[in-house]
Protein backbone atom coordinates (compact mmCIF):
# COMPACT_ATOMS: atom_id res chain seq x y z
CA UNK A 1 0.00 0.00 0.00
CA UNK A 2 2.89 2.22 0.62
CA UNK A 3 4.05 2.85 -2.47
CA UNK A 4 0.48 2.62 -4.39
CA UNK A 5 0.40 6.34 -3.99
CA UNK A 6 3.49 6.68 -6.96
CA UNK A 7 1.80 4.34 -8.74
CA UNK A 8 -0.25 5.19 -12.24
CA UNK A 9 -3.37 2.64 -11.14
CA UNK A 10 -3.86 4.73 -7.88
CA UNK A 11 -4.29 8.15 -9.72
CA UNK A 12 -6.18 6.86 -12.65
CA UNK A 13 -9.42 6.04 -9.64
CA UNK A 14 -8.44 8.87 -7.92
CA UNK A 15 -10.99 11.83 -7.34
CA UNK A 16 -8.95 14.16 -9.19
CA UNK A 17 -9.02 11.97 -12.57
CA UNK A 18 -10.84 14.67 -14.13
CA UNK A 19 -8.35 17.45 -13.88
CA UNK A 20 -5.24 16.55 -15.80
CA UNK A 21 -3.24 19.73 -14.77
CA UNK A 22 -4.70 19.31 -10.89
CA UNK A 23 -3.91 15.40 -11.19
CA UNK A 24 -0.54 15.78 -12.28
CA UNK A 25 -0.02 18.77 -9.55
CA UNK A 26 -1.35 16.40 -6.51
CA UNK A 27 1.34 13.31 -8.27
CA UNK A 28 3.99 15.54 -8.13
CA UNK A 29 3.16 17.18 -5.02
CA UNK A 30 2.92 13.38 -3.57
CA UNK A 31 6.50 13.11 -4.84
CA UNK A 32 7.87 15.99 -3.52
CA UNK A 33 8.54 18.03 -6.73
CA UNK A 34 7.16 21.19 -5.20
CA UNK A 35 8.63 23.34 -8.56
CA UNK A 36 6.84 21.09 -10.77
CA UNK A 37 3.66 20.41 -8.74
CA UNK A 38 2.91 24.53 -8.44
CA UNK A 39 3.67 24.85 -12.19
CA UNK A 40 0.56 22.45 -12.87
CA UNK A 41 -1.36 24.22 -9.90
CA UNK A 42 -0.75 27.33 -11.74
CA UNK A 43 -1.74 26.29 -14.93
CA UNK A 44 -5.23 24.68 -14.06
CA UNK A 45 -5.87 27.84 -11.97
CA UNK A 46 -5.62 29.78 -15.10
CA UNK A 47 -7.75 28.18 -16.73
CA UNK A 48 -10.26 27.89 -14.18
CA UNK A 49 -9.96 30.11 -10.82
CA UNK A 50 -12.45 28.05 -8.80
CA UNK A 51 -10.88 24.81 -10.06
CA UNK A 52 -11.33 23.41 -5.91
CA UNK A 53 -8.17 20.81 -6.46
CA UNK A 54 -5.65 22.91 -7.44
CA UNK A 55 -6.98 25.40 -4.81
CA UNK A 56 -6.91 22.98 -2.31
CA UNK A 57 -3.47 21.45 -3.64
CA UNK A 58 -1.78 24.56 -3.90
CA UNK A 59 -2.88 25.42 -0.32
CA UNK A 60 -1.22 22.08 1.11
CA UNK A 61 2.17 22.97 -0.98
CA UNK A 62 2.61 26.70 -0.04
CA UNK A 63 1.36 25.36 3.82
CA UNK A 64 4.58 22.41 3.53
CA UNK A 65 7.17 25.51 2.43
CA UNK A 66 6.20 28.04 4.93
CA UNK A 67 4.25 30.19 2.34
CA UNK A 68 1.66 31.02 4.74
CA UNK A 69 -0.19 33.64 3.44
CA UNK A 70 -0.63 32.08 -0.37
CA UNK A 71 -1.66 29.12 1.92
CA UNK A 72 -4.48 30.82 3.59
CA UNK A 73 -5.06 32.61 0.45
CA UNK A 74 -5.99 29.39 -1.14
CA UNK A 75 -7.64 27.67 2.02
CA UNK A 76 -10.09 30.80 2.14
CA UNK A 77 -10.94 30.46 -1.79
CA UNK A 78 -11.82 27.14 -1.29
CA UNK A 79 -14.40 27.99 1.49
CA UNK A 80 -15.68 30.62 0.12
CA UNK A 81 -16.69 28.41 -3.48
CA UNK A 82 -18.60 26.52 -0.43
CA UNK A 83 -17.86 23.17 -2.34
CA UNK A 84 -20.57 20.45 -1.76
CA UNK A 85 -19.61 17.51 0.46
CA UNK A 86 -19.41 15.18 -2.70
CA UNK A 87 -16.32 17.45 -3.99
CA UNK A 88 -13.68 15.25 -2.26
CA UNK A 89 -10.27 15.54 -1.53
CA UNK A 90 -7.06 12.43 -0.58
CA UNK A 91 -5.66 12.69 2.79
CA UNK A 92 -2.80 11.27 2.45
CA UNK A 93 -2.53 9.70 6.03
CA UNK A 94 -5.14 7.11 5.35
CA UNK A 95 -5.18 7.27 1.51
CA UNK A 96 -8.91 7.89 1.62
CA UNK A 97 -11.00 10.72 1.02
CA UNK A 98 -12.48 13.91 2.60
CA UNK A 99 -14.69 16.71 1.83
CA UNK A 100 -12.57 19.45 0.18
CA UNK A 101 -14.35 22.13 2.31
CA UNK A 102 -13.62 19.81 5.71
CA UNK A 103 -9.52 19.92 4.65
CA UNK A 104 -9.51 23.72 3.89
CA UNK A 105 -11.22 24.32 7.46
CA UNK A 106 -8.78 22.25 9.36
CA UNK A 107 -5.73 23.22 7.84
CA UNK A 108 -6.66 26.63 7.88
CA UNK A 109 -7.25 26.34 11.49
CA UNK A 110 -4.09 24.49 12.51
CA UNK A 111 -2.05 27.31 10.08
CA UNK A 112 -3.82 30.15 12.25
CA UNK A 113 -2.01 27.80 15.49
CA UNK A 114 1.11 28.87 14.42
CA UNK A 115 2.86 25.63 14.93
CA UNK A 116 2.00 26.21 18.93
CA UNK A 117 1.69 22.42 19.53
CA UNK A 118 5.60 21.95 19.22
CA UNK A 119 6.81 25.28 20.68
CA UNK A 120 4.81 24.19 23.87
CA UNK A 121 6.82 21.04 23.81
CA UNK A 122 10.68 22.86 23.41
CA UNK A 123 9.43 25.35 26.55
CA UNK A 124 7.65 22.77 28.84
CA UNK A 125 8.19 22.72 32.37
CA UNK A 126 10.19 19.61 34.17
CA UNK A 127 10.79 18.54 30.67
CA UNK A 128 13.62 18.43 28.41
CA UNK A 129 13.12 19.60 24.74
CA UNK A 130 12.47 17.64 21.90
CA UNK A 131 9.15 16.37 23.12
CA UNK A 132 6.97 15.56 20.09
CA UNK A 133 2.90 16.52 19.72
CA UNK A 134 0.69 13.80 19.29
CA UNK A 135 0.42 13.17 15.29
CA UNK A 136 -2.45 15.35 13.97
CA UNK A 137 -3.62 16.16 10.37
CA UNK A 138 -1.57 19.70 9.89
CA UNK A 139 1.46 19.21 12.96
CA UNK A 140 4.00 16.43 11.24
CA UNK A 141 2.40 17.16 8.02
CA UNK A 142 -0.60 19.23 6.79
CA UNK A 143 -3.99 17.25 6.26
CA UNK A 144 -3.51 16.15 2.80
CA UNK A 145 0.08 15.79 2.92
CA UNK A 146 1.64 12.18 1.75
CA UNK A 147 2.55 10.17 4.53
CA UNK A 148 6.29 9.54 4.22
CA UNK A 149 7.02 11.94 2.25
CA UNK A 150 9.58 14.94 2.67
CA UNK A 151 7.10 17.74 3.63
CA UNK A 152 6.52 15.52 6.81
CA UNK A 153 9.89 17.31 8.00
CA UNK A 154 8.56 20.09 8.58
CA UNK A 155 7.16 20.61 12.30
CA UNK A 156 6.64 24.15 12.07
CA UNK A 157 5.85 26.85 9.54
CA UNK A 158 8.94 29.40 9.16
CA UNK A 159 6.68 32.68 9.20
CA UNK A 160 4.26 32.73 12.26
CA UNK A 161 0.27 33.41 11.49
CA UNK A 162 -1.04 36.55 12.43
CA UNK A 163 -3.43 35.91 15.49
CA UNK A 164 -6.95 37.31 15.26
CA UNK A 165 -7.37 40.59 16.22
CA UNK A 166 -11.59 40.28 16.62
CA UNK A 167 -14.32 37.90 17.71
CA UNK A 168 -14.05 34.75 20.05
CA UNK A 169 -10.41 33.92 19.06
CA UNK A 170 -9.07 37.33 20.06
CA UNK A 171 -7.11 37.69 23.32
CA UNK A 172 -4.51 39.86 23.50
CA UNK A 173 -1.95 39.52 25.67
CA UNK A 174 -2.42 41.55 28.92
CA UNK A 175 -0.53 44.61 29.24
CA UNK A 176 0.27 44.31 32.63
CA UNK A 177 2.95 41.07 32.00
CA UNK A 178 5.47 44.32 30.84
CA UNK A 179 5.56 45.11 33.94
CA UNK A 180 7.30 41.81 34.55
CA UNK A 181 10.91 40.69 33.27
CA UNK A 182 13.17 37.71 32.55
CA UNK A 183 12.14 35.00 33.92
CA UNK A 184 9.69 36.51 36.19
CA UNK A 185 7.80 37.88 33.01
CA UNK A 186 7.85 34.25 31.73
CA UNK A 187 6.29 32.74 34.45
CA UNK A 188 2.94 35.41 34.92
CA UNK A 189 2.88 35.38 31.23
CA UNK A 190 1.79 31.57 32.35
CA UNK A 191 -0.30 32.16 34.62
CA UNK A 192 -1.83 34.82 32.72
CA UNK A 193 -2.32 32.37 30.01
CA UNK A 194 -3.95 29.99 32.07
CA UNK A 195 -6.71 32.84 33.26
CA UNK A 196 -7.11 33.70 29.13
CA UNK A 197 -8.26 29.88 28.57
CA UNK A 198 -10.24 30.02 31.27
CA UNK A 199 -12.32 32.74 30.80
CA UNK A 200 -12.15 31.91 27.47
CA UNK A 201 -13.90 28.61 27.95
CA UNK A 202 -10.83 26.12 26.75
CA UNK A 203 -10.42 24.88 30.50
CA UNK A 204 -12.93 24.49 33.33
CA UNK A 205 -12.37 26.28 36.39
CA UNK A 206 -11.70 23.16 37.98
CA UNK A 207 -8.38 22.23 35.53
CA UNK A 208 -7.40 26.27 35.92
CA UNK A 209 -7.56 25.82 39.91
CA UNK A 210 -5.39 22.51 40.35
CA UNK A 211 -3.00 23.66 38.06
CA UNK A 212 -2.59 27.85 39.78
CA UNK A 213 -2.20 25.09 43.04
CA UNK A 214 0.32 23.29 41.36
CA UNK A 215 2.46 26.42 40.62
CA UNK A 216 1.47 28.59 42.99
CA UNK A 217 5.01 28.93 44.28
CA UNK A 218 5.95 30.07 41.01
CA UNK A 219 4.05 33.58 42.21
CA UNK A 220 4.42 33.45 46.02
CA UNK A 221 7.94 31.86 47.04
CA UNK A 222 7.40 31.70 50.25
CA UNK A 223 4.17 30.47 51.22
CA UNK A 224 3.29 28.55 48.76
CA UNK A 225 4.66 25.17 47.74
CA UNK A 226 7.60 24.90 45.23
CA UNK A 227 5.98 24.37 41.44
CA UNK A 228 6.90 22.68 38.71
CA UNK A 229 10.64 23.73 37.70
CA UNK A 230 10.98 25.39 34.15
CA UNK A 231 8.25 27.96 34.67
CA UNK A 232 10.74 30.51 33.83
CA UNK A 233 11.17 29.55 30.23
CA UNK A 234 9.84 31.30 27.17
CA UNK A 235 6.10 30.28 26.46
CA UNK A 236 4.43 30.94 23.26
CA UNK A 237 1.51 33.66 23.63
CA UNK A 238 -1.97 33.59 24.51
CA UNK A 239 -3.20 33.96 21.00
CA UNK A 240 -1.28 30.82 19.73
CA UNK A 241 -1.97 28.65 22.60
CA UNK A 242 -5.73 29.23 22.37
CA UNK A 243 -5.79 28.79 18.60
CA UNK A 244 -4.08 25.58 18.75
CA UNK A 245 -6.84 24.73 21.20
CA UNK A 246 -9.70 25.94 18.99
CA UNK A 247 -7.99 23.97 16.07
CA UNK A 248 -7.82 20.68 17.25
CA UNK A 249 -10.96 20.77 18.93
CA UNK A 250 -12.25 21.53 15.50
CA UNK A 251 -10.62 18.98 14.01
CA UNK A 252 -12.18 16.74 16.96
CA UNK A 253 -15.47 17.66 15.66
CA UNK A 254 -14.88 16.62 11.87
CA UNK A 255 -13.11 13.79 13.14
CA UNK A 256 -9.88 14.38 11.40
CA UNK A 257 -8.78 13.37 14.91
CA UNK A 258 -9.33 10.75 17.29
CA UNK A 259 -10.55 11.43 20.79
CA UNK A 260 -7.45 10.24 22.54
CA UNK A 261 -5.56 12.02 19.64
CA UNK A 262 -7.38 15.30 20.81
CA UNK A 263 -6.62 14.19 24.57
CA UNK A 264 -3.24 13.72 24.17
CA UNK A 265 -2.08 16.85 22.58
CA UNK A 266 -4.41 19.04 24.66
CA UNK A 267 -2.94 17.27 27.67
CA UNK A 268 0.44 17.89 26.47
CA UNK A 269 -0.03 21.82 26.13
CA UNK A 270 -1.67 22.58 29.02
CA UNK A 271 0.71 20.23 31.31
CA UNK A 272 3.65 22.10 28.82
CA UNK A 273 2.12 25.18 29.85
CA UNK A 274 1.04 24.74 33.93
CA UNK A 275 1.70 20.71 34.78
CA UNK A 276 -1.31 19.95 37.19
CA UNK A 277 0.90 17.65 39.10
CA UNK A 278 4.75 18.68 38.66
CA UNK A 279 6.87 15.66 38.01
CA UNK A 280 10.47 17.97 38.58
CA UNK A 281 9.84 20.41 41.41
CA UNK A 282 12.01 23.78 41.26
CA UNK A 283 14.19 24.46 44.24
CA UNK A 284 12.59 26.02 47.26
CA UNK A 285 13.26 30.08 46.47
CA UNK A 286 15.51 31.88 49.02
CA UNK A 287 13.87 34.71 51.74
CA UNK A 288 14.80 38.01 50.74
CA UNK A 289 17.73 39.36 52.70
CA UNK A 290 18.19 43.09 53.91
CA UNK A 291 15.66 45.88 53.46
CA UNK A 292 16.53 45.95 49.19
CA UNK A 293 15.75 43.04 48.40
CA UNK A 294 12.22 43.49 51.54
CA UNK A 295 11.35 46.15 49.66
CA UNK A 296 11.89 44.49 45.85
CA UNK A 297 9.67 41.28 47.13
CA UNK A 298 6.84 43.74 48.55
CA UNK A 299 6.63 45.73 45.22
CA UNK A 300 6.60 42.88 43.09
CA UNK A 301 4.04 41.29 45.72
CA UNK A 302 1.81 44.59 44.83
CA UNK A 303 1.73 44.69 41.43
CA UNK A 304 0.80 40.65 41.15
CA UNK A 305 -2.00 41.66 43.71
CA UNK A 306 -3.15 44.84 41.93
CA UNK A 307 -3.45 42.83 38.34
CA UNK A 308 -5.37 40.30 39.87
CA UNK A 309 -2.62 37.32 39.86
CA UNK A 310 -2.76 36.55 43.38
CA UNK A 311 -5.64 36.95 46.30
CA UNK A 312 -5.90 39.67 49.37
CA UNK A 313 -5.24 36.68 51.99
CA UNK A 314 -2.33 35.58 49.42
CA UNK A 315 -1.03 38.93 49.28
CA UNK A 316 -1.46 39.33 52.77
CA UNK A 317 0.65 35.86 54.25
CA UNK A 318 3.18 36.39 51.52
CA UNK A 319 3.93 40.35 52.71
CA UNK A 320 4.22 38.77 56.32
CA UNK A 321 6.71 36.09 55.79
CA UNK A 322 8.92 38.55 53.48
CA UNK A 323 8.56 41.06 56.94
CA UNK A 324 9.65 38.23 59.16
CA UNK A 325 12.32 36.99 56.76
CA UNK A 326 13.80 40.71 56.79
CA UNK A 327 13.55 41.06 60.40
CA UNK A 328 15.25 37.99 61.22
CA UNK A 329 18.35 38.90 58.84
CA UNK A 330 21.48 38.96 60.82
CA UNK A 331 23.47 42.88 60.37
CA UNK A 332 26.50 44.13 61.04
CA UNK A 333 27.53 46.16 63.33
CA UNK A 334 30.07 48.20 65.09
CA UNK A 335 31.55 45.96 68.08
CA UNK A 336 30.46 46.63 71.27
CA UNK A 337 32.58 48.26 74.07
CA UNK A 338 34.45 45.51 76.39
CA UNK A 339 33.29 42.69 73.92
CA UNK A 340 36.49 39.88 73.70
CA UNK A 341 38.72 39.61 70.39
CA UNK A 342 38.01 36.77 68.68
CA UNK A 343 41.06 34.35 69.51
CA UNK A 344 43.90 34.12 66.94
CA UNK A 345 45.09 30.88 66.02
CA UNK A 346 48.77 29.95 67.62
CA UNK A 347 51.34 28.91 64.82
CA UNK A 348 53.22 26.20 65.40
CA UNK A 349 57.13 26.70 66.73
CA UNK A 350 58.90 24.95 64.13
CA UNK A 351 57.94 25.19 60.95
CA UNK A 352 59.01 21.26 60.51
CA UNK A 353 56.47 20.51 62.79
CA UNK A 354 53.59 22.05 60.88
CA UNK A 355 51.32 19.33 58.96
CA UNK A 356 48.49 20.23 56.71
CA UNK A 357 45.21 21.23 58.82
CA UNK A 358 42.19 19.65 57.10
CA UNK A 359 39.76 22.77 57.01
CA UNK A 360 37.17 23.09 59.44
CA UNK A 361 33.72 25.07 59.79
CA UNK A 362 31.91 26.47 56.90
CA UNK A 363 34.00 26.21 53.39
CA UNK A 364 32.44 27.71 50.43
CA UNK A 365 30.30 25.54 48.10
CA UNK A 366 27.23 25.45 46.03
CA UNK A 367 23.63 24.45 46.15
CA UNK A 368 22.90 22.44 42.93
CA UNK A 369 19.35 20.66 43.83
CA UNK A 370 16.47 19.94 46.54
CA UNK A 371 14.48 17.03 46.77
CA UNK A 372 12.22 15.07 49.07
CA UNK A 373 14.01 12.54 50.11
CA UNK A 374 17.66 11.65 50.75
CA UNK A 375 17.41 8.70 48.70
CA UNK A 376 16.57 11.03 45.88
CA UNK A 377 19.22 13.32 46.48
CA UNK A 378 21.74 11.04 46.37
CA UNK A 379 20.32 9.51 43.08
CA UNK A 380 20.10 13.03 41.81
CA UNK A 381 23.64 13.49 42.06
CA UNK A 382 25.12 10.91 41.09
CA UNK A 383 23.04 11.73 37.50
CA UNK A 384 24.50 15.95 38.11
CA UNK A 385 28.19 14.62 38.35
CA UNK A 386 28.14 12.13 35.23
CA UNK A 387 26.47 15.16 33.34
CA UNK A 388 28.97 17.85 34.81
CA UNK A 389 32.18 15.82 35.33
CA UNK A 390 34.11 18.25 33.67
CA UNK A 391 33.01 20.67 35.70
CA UNK A 392 33.02 19.47 39.29
CA UNK A 393 35.63 17.24 38.64
CA UNK A 394 36.27 15.42 42.58
CA UNK A 395 34.22 17.29 44.55
CA UNK A 396 32.50 15.92 47.39
CA UNK A 397 28.55 15.91 48.31
CA UNK A 398 26.91 16.66 51.24
CA UNK A 399 23.08 16.49 51.59
CA UNK A 400 21.16 18.87 54.33
CA UNK A 401 17.74 18.36 55.59
CA UNK A 402 16.27 21.78 55.89
CA UNK A 403 12.70 21.96 57.68
CA UNK A 404 10.39 24.95 55.26
CA UNK A 405 7.28 24.51 57.68
CA UNK A 406 4.37 24.19 55.64
CA UNK A 407 6.31 24.33 52.70
CA UNK A 408 7.63 20.31 54.09
CA UNK A 409 11.38 19.01 54.65
CA UNK A 410 13.57 18.88 51.68
CA UNK A 411 16.86 17.54 51.49
CA UNK A 412 19.48 19.87 50.03
CA UNK A 413 22.18 18.68 47.52
CA UNK A 414 25.24 21.13 48.00
CA UNK A 415 29.05 20.22 46.33
CA UNK A 416 32.33 21.51 47.11
CA UNK A 417 34.59 22.34 48.94
CA UNK A 418 35.84 25.43 46.68
CA UNK A 419 39.02 27.36 47.53
CA UNK A 420 37.15 30.84 47.75
CA UNK A 421 33.18 32.11 47.05
CA UNK A 422 34.49 33.36 44.12
CA UNK A 423 35.18 30.30 42.91
CA UNK A 424 32.30 28.83 43.57
CA UNK A 425 30.55 31.48 42.02
CA UNK A 426 32.39 30.84 39.13
CA UNK A 427 31.81 27.18 39.01
CA UNK A 428 28.14 27.83 39.17
CA UNK A 429 28.19 30.67 36.32
CA UNK A 430 29.22 27.24 34.32
CA UNK A 431 26.45 25.28 35.14
CA UNK A 432 23.80 27.40 34.72
CA UNK A 433 25.29 28.07 30.95
CA UNK A 434 24.47 24.45 30.71
CA UNK A 435 21.03 24.58 32.09
CA UNK A 436 21.56 23.29 35.62
CA UNK A 437 20.33 25.15 38.21
CA UNK A 438 23.39 26.60 41.04
CA UNK A 439 24.13 28.64 43.85
CA UNK A 440 26.77 29.66 46.48
CA UNK A 441 26.65 28.42 49.59
CA UNK A 442 28.59 26.92 52.16
CA UNK A 443 29.20 23.19 53.29
CA UNK A 444 30.54 21.78 56.90
CA UNK A 445 28.06 24.26 58.51
CA UNK A 446 26.66 21.83 61.05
Amino acid sequence: MDGSVFQDSFWASSPFKNNDEAEMGIAALAKGNFVTAEGHFQKALRANPRDIDALLGAGILYQNTGQMTKAREMYEAVLALRPEDSEQFVTWSSLTTRPASQVASVNLSLLESGGTGQAMAASAPGTMPGVSTVPLPGSGGVMGAPSGNVMLGRSAPTQMASAPTSGAGAMAEPMTIATFSGGDGNIVSRFATMKALRDQGLVTQEEFAQRRRSNLGALLPLTAPPPAAGLDRPVPTTDQISARLRAIGRALEMRAISVSQHAAERNMILDALMPSAPVVVANPAAPPKGLMEGADAVRRLEQLKDNGYVSSDEYARERQAIELAVQSTPTAGPAKPGAAAAPVEQAPKQMSEAKPAKPSGPQPAVHLASYKSEKQAMNGWTQIKRAHAKVLGNKQPEITKVDLGRKGTYFRLKVGPFGSGDEAKKICDQLKRARQYCDPTVMGAG
